[in-house]
């Protein structure tokens, strides 16, 4: 059963009465939690539609095999999700490693069940030091990471591991200058353990990044924004050492789902523009250019408990962010993000939409 976050800090009337106006609700309102079991059931109806769907991707016309890495323009309207005001993540993400992508809080499908105790940060840890387990990362080794967002997993490398070597991709504004300002400004953390390369991943060519130069290849949430995984596994191979491995965590749909193949198809398109939700079957296909070794299907109420955390910190902040930072339409566009985002991992006791973990390693051929 799923438990609840407590509601935020009663907000005055007034603005209560102002955003209900606009048809905007509260954390915790009943008016939001009607909207979310609504939201929910549709979900369910649709996660039970395609129970059990094994076709491929090109069933359907969309393929992991063809175009580019990423289309140029959609990548480039999803930036402008993550290139908001910085005191808008600071008030919702967590306080130490300002992540944005799914915690771990221990449900898994054999034992779909939140543990209570574990808080949000603790949340990134745990899935961080499975990230590392999972890919085998080991103290002085070079590892290039796909996709950094604020830093968060380079920041706990960093300081697990004294010597390891770091070389992380954003093209996001904000959240490389967070980097620059925190992560490359520190004094503690000698400037030649990390360079940031503030670029689409798909603009860089294997002498950009440097041929045979990495031990591991790491991406957190970036392989929904990519279109053909054949041309990025490609590249990857081409810039790990020998023996050298890569995994990518990344959202996952446990069967084919035909709307959530493209997000044009969605009302995700108003957040993620071009993004995919492959399903679980589908990075395993990819061996061309890398072999595939295992994978994992992370349970979806892990990314519900982060959603719902954010969501609930979201609005304890509102008094702050609304009016100062936030106009009352980014304050609704806000809210419907996080309801969408939850009822999507919540159906099914997060068995039918989570995160998977994908695991390759560079063919010994290469």
């Amino acid at each position: 059963m799923i438990q609840r976050s407590p509601k935020p800090e009663i907000m005055p009337g007034d603005l209560i009465q102002q955003l209900k106006a606009q048809d905007i609700h509260p954390f915790g309102s009943a008016e939001l939690l009607k909207f979310e079991q609504h939201m929910t059931r549709y979900f369910e109806r649709e996660y039970e539609r395609w129970r059990g769907n094994d076709n491929p991707p090109e069933h359907y016309g969309v393929s992991s095999f063809q175009g580019d890495i990423a289309s140029k323009d959609t990548c480039r309207q999803s930036i402008d999700h993550y290139d908001q005001d910085l005191e808008i993540y600071r008030k919702f993400l967590d306080p130490d490693y300002m992540c944005y992508t799914m915690g771990f809080f221990g449900a898994t499908n054999q034992s779909p069940a939140i543990d209570p105790d574990i808080s949000l940060s603790d949340a990134q840890t745990r899935k961080f030091d499975l990230i590392i387990e999972r890919a085998d990362i080991a103290d002085r080794q070079h590892i290039l990471e796909l996709g950094c967002g604020f830093g968060g997993f380079s920041k706990y490398l960093l300081n697990r591991f004294p010597e390891i070597e770091l070389t992380v991709v954003n093209p996001c504004e904000v959240q490389a200058g967070y980097i620059k300002g925190t992560l490359m400004a520190d004094e503690s953390i000698p400037g030649s353990r990390i360079k940031l390369i503030a670029e689409f991943f798909d603009d860089l060519s294997p002498h950009d990044l440097g041929t045979g130069r990495f031990d591991r290849v790491i991406s957190i949430g970036v392989l929904e924004a990519v279109t053909n995984l054949d041309k990025l596994f490609n590249l990857i191979a081409r810039v790990l050492k020998p023996g050298g491995k890569t995994l990518h965590h990344f959202i996952v749909s446990a069967d084919t789902i035909p709307n959530f193949l493209n997000a044009e198809n969605t009302r995700m398109q108003n957040y993620f523009p071009g993004g995919h939700i492959w399903p679980y079957s589908e990075a395993r296909r990819h061996n061309n250019h890398l072999d595939f070794v295992d994978s994992w299907f992370m349970n979806g109420l892990n990314y519900w408990k982060t959603l719902d955390e954010w969501h609930q910190r979201f609005w304890a902040a509102i008094t702050d962010l609304y009016p100062a930072t936030l106009d009352i339409s980014a304050v609704k566009e806000w809210n419907d993000y996080f309801v969408l985002c939850k009822t999507m991992f919540n159906p099914n006791e997060g068995k039918s939409y989570g995160v998977g973990h994908f695991l390759y390693q560079k063919k010994l051929t290469d």
